[in-house]
């Protein structure tokens, strides 16, 4: 009969590659204490939701714009973006979650421009939520993102509350 041990090792091993892919540190040995669906949600989330294909064609990442989003202990629950698109002159703000990708949790996004305008989106999302595209071009701008456990006890929040990316 055929050793399972190579298969094992094997498993861990793609387990451990595909945490590291979502942002979370494992190795092959470690790779299995993480509940598979969790680890599939969380690579597939992470894989299918990324920030520019939130806001859409044109938007890049800018400097200064990603905070991890965290509870008050410091778990990470996803990241927040802020995104900009030269073409358009717009912003966007894209919260996207790692910690219960796929289950229905209140998750927000919130861009503010001063002097132009605010933008939020708030409901029971699976994966992200994401603000809509506002006037940013030589605009200082806060953003933030936010999610909660699936009992809507537990808030992690990340973000800029100061102004900033003011050069357009």
């Amino acid at each position: 009969m055929p050793s399972d041990e190579g298969s094992t090792v094997l498993t861990r091993t793609l387990i451990a590659a595909a945490l590291a892919a979502a942002g979370v540190a494992a190795t092959p040995a470690t790779a299995l204490a993480a509940t598979p669906a969790t680890a599939t949600e969380t690579t597939v989330a992470a894989a299918r939701h990324t920030p520019e294909q939130v806001c859409g064609k044109g938007f890049t990442r800018v400097k200064d714009g990603h905070r991890a989003m965290k509870t008050r202990k410091g778990t990470v629950y996803g990241h927040v973006y802020l995104m900009y698109s030269k073409r358009s002159g717009k912003n966007c703000v894209a919260a996207i979650k790692t910690r219960w990708a796929g289950e229905r949790t209140v998750t927000g996004a919130r861009l503010v421009v001063k002097g132009g305008g605010r933008s939020e989106d708030v409901q029971r999302y699976r994966y992200y939520a994401e603000t809509g595209h506002l006037d940013g071009s030589w605009k200082c701008v806060q953003y933030e993102g936010w999610t909660r456990d699936p009992d809507n006890r537990i808030t992690a929040w990340g973000g800029r509350t100061s102004w900033g990316n003011c050069q357009g």
